[in-house]
């Protein structure tokens, strides 16, 4: 089958792999014709980030590249793009934008829908070209590829307005967690499909970054990243590293903070799997509860046997979180301690998906 995913990630090799990532290559592998679309890009891109921009503006700008076997990659580019904010005025001005860059498509993409026979729009800014994709191809099956909460990310009121009048629209919504579909309307056609993991990636890789005798924790992703939290935790620690990567991660930090920023995928990979703890940092309230189930992170961790720092609002998981108070935390250090020494216990990783199997259950959406 021809599958098109619309996504606001870009796919390159030099930016983080999110599931959708993951995802496609095992359609891909799996047989399928998939190509990717970057949305949510722009001239605008330029000024926040330039690094990103310069790429997506090379050879993906508005036209398809050959990554690998069954697979080509493309980023709408236009001029300009809207955009959610956490300023009310400019929210509703991008709003009454989004209809228009959400109807009125290039070339490349048009054809693109047209040739599909399965339309995957992932949660975000993407959902602003529902109405074009079943305008232009209303044969396609069309699944809605919800990661998140589009709350909790910071979507704009019109986005969020916007999913929920698309909901039962979708031949098929799929979420990551069980916790998720139970906040999801009883109008959506809902199929639960857990987060996966690259294990052959994580098998594989044999040498520790990490000089012999240090501890040392990993946090990876800046969604809700709380930076006093993992602040506190070194200056209660100071003999322990703590190794941050994500984007644009905010706060000053002690000098056992080494911040790495966006890397790919594989060179985070041995920092997780050595690592003596995990971080899951977030800044929680009760409606992203359903994180302890879907955190592709909590799923890596997990899978290297790590103990996880986490607010004490995340509770659950597979027996190997160790909960703080997300407010007025008194012994930072024992807490940290607790997940340094803690043992790694085999029975963490059981019942964790490869990404082939996600990808054999996300195919029986594709033709239900």
């Amino acid at each position: 089958m021809r599958v098109l995913f619309l996504s606001t990630h870009a796919f390159l090799p030099t930016t983080r792999k999110a599931s959708v990532h993951f995802v496609t290559e095992a359609l891909a592998a799996r047989g399928h014709e998939v190509d990717t679309v970057s949305v949510g890009f722009s001239s605008l891109t330029k000024f926040k980030k330039p690094d990103l921009y310069a790429q997506l503006a090379g050879p993906q700008r508005n036209r398809f590249v050959q990554t690998a076997p069954r697979r080509r990659a493309a980023c709408y580019l236009p001029p300009l793009h809207p955009f959610s904010s956490r300023n009310a005025a400019l929210n509703a001005v991008t709003g009454l934008f989004f209809p228009l860059y959400g109807n009125l498509l290039p070339p490349f993409l048009k054809e693109a829908i047209e040739a599909a026979d399965v339309v995957a729009i992932e949660s975000g800014t993407a959902i602003a070209f529902f109405d074009a994709v079943r305008r232009i191809n209303p044969s396609a099956r069309l699944l809605y590829f919800k990661r998140d909460r589009l709350d909790s990310v910071g979507a704009s009121e019109y986005l969020q307005g916007l999913e929920r009048r698309i909901w039962p629209q979708f031949d098929s919504v799929i979420v990551p967690s069980p916790r998720m579909a139970e906040q999801m309307p009883r109008a959506a056609r809902l199929s639960c499909v857990p987060q996966g993991i690259d294990k052959d990636m994580f098998d594989a890789t044999l040498s520790s970054p990490y000089p012999a005798g240090s501890q040392n924790g990993v946090s990876v992703g800046n969604m809700l990243f709380d930076a006093e939290a993992v602040r506190q935790m070194a200056l209660a620690c100071p003999a322990i590293s703590f190794h941050l990567f994500g984007a644009g991660i905010p706060g000053e930090y002690p000098a056992n903070v080494r911040l790495y920023g966006e890397r790919p995928f594989g060179e985070i990979v041995p920092y997780i799997k050595f690592a003596d703890f995990g971080i899951a940092p977030y800044r929680l309230t009760a409606r992203e509860l359903y994180l302890a189930e879907s955190s592709l992170k909590l799923q890596q961790y997990s899978y290297c046997l790590l103990p996880v720092l986490v607010p004490d609002l995340l509770e659950g998981g597979r027996g190997n979180l160790v909960c703080y108070a997300q407010q007025g935390e008194a012994d930072w250090a024992g807490k940290v301690g607790k997940a340094a020494t803690a043992p790694h216990e085999p029975v963490w990783r059981d019942g964790i998906l490869s990404w082939d199997e996600v990808a054999a259950r996300i195919e029986m959406e594709m033709v239900a």
